[in-house]
């Protein structure tokens, strides 16, 4: 399909396919308009189909009779889908990964009543939903959650408040991020967390001291990032720190009391005045 300048896909074509469980398109868009040309889709073998990746899906909703209770996997990179499903009849076992990097998802009205049919849910892939701007309230609460990725998402603003969670890695890079909320505390597994090129960021709550699995923390590219707390020397498990180009002025002293702190990076922090003799070897890259 991926070679295909254009297909005109029957609604009914795929009637005859009586072990359909496995639906491909991969790179469908091509010069920036999808290729795939379909009104609508109502062909009943959906119901079985257990993995479904369409790259620029071209309709608004899902197909109205797909089987969610058999559905596994969703991928749908850059499509224009609104929304998963008009009701909740349909929210099955969708339990290991939607990856969608829908413009739309979403970005309207989040459901909060879908959180709840998502318990399951291991790897929530948004990024590059550019129309994003809030998330539900209880994403967080999701139980096998590890892995939030809202890279790119340059509308919103904030997160929910947590209340509890499991996720290990929350990538939000290049988001319009202005602060963390200081629920950020009870991400108590958040070993990787994203916040490269948040260009509104201007500070981080003290409580994000309190992450003590934090292993990699990427605050590079927040240019409006001036200061850190100086309980940052908390963080017992912090590994790698990036601070390139930030206007951050110093390093709070405390750092030095993390003993695994083994790569600090400092590129183009043309504000930063004074770096902590540091008692234990690291890796820096210094300021151009």
């Amino acid at each position: 399909m991926s070679k295909v300048k254009e297909i005109r896909l029957n609604p009914n074509a795929f009637t005859k396919m009586r072990k359909f469980r496995f639906l491909k398109f991969y790179s469908s868009s091509f010069n920036g308009e999808n290729k795939c040309k379909v009104s609508y889709l109502q062909d009943p073998r959906f119901t079985e189909v257990k993995y479904l990746h369409w790259h620029g899906y071209p309709l608004k909703s899902l197909p109205s009779n797909i089987g969610a209770e058999k559905l596994v996997f969703l991928e749908m990179p850059n499509s224009s889908i609104e929304q998963l499903w008009d009701d909740m009849k349909h929210r099955g076992k969708l339990n290991q990964t939607i990856h969608a990097a829908c413009k739309m998802l979403i970005a309207k009205t989040p459901n909060p009543t879908l959180i709840p049919h998502l318990n399951k849910l291991v790897i929530l892939n948004l990024r590059g939903s550019k129309s994003l701007k809030n998330l539900p309230a209880g994403i967080f609460n999701l139980e096998f959650l590890t892995t939030l990725d809202l890279s790119g998402c340059s509308k919103l603003k904030r997160l929910p408040e947590i209340s509890s969670s499991n996720t290990s890695c929350l990538f939000l890079s290049r988001t319009a991020i202005e602060e963390l909320p200081s629920s950020i505390e009870l991400l108590i597994r958040l070993g990787y967390l994203d916040l490269s090129d948040c260009k509104r960021l201007k500070s981080l709550p003290s409580s994000l001291c309190k992450l003590k699995s934090l292993e990699i923390l990427d605050l590079s590219g927040c240019s409006n990032l001036q200061r850190l707390s100086e309980c940052l020397g908390q963080l017992s498990s912090l590994g790698t720190l990036l601070l390139e180009k930030t206007n951050i002025e110093r390093i709070p002293e405390s750092t030095i009391q993390i003993s695994v702190l083994t790569y600090l990076r400092l590129s183009y922090c043309e504000r930063l005045q004074s770096v902590p003799k540091a008692s234990i070897p690291y890796t820096m890259v210094r300021c151009r």
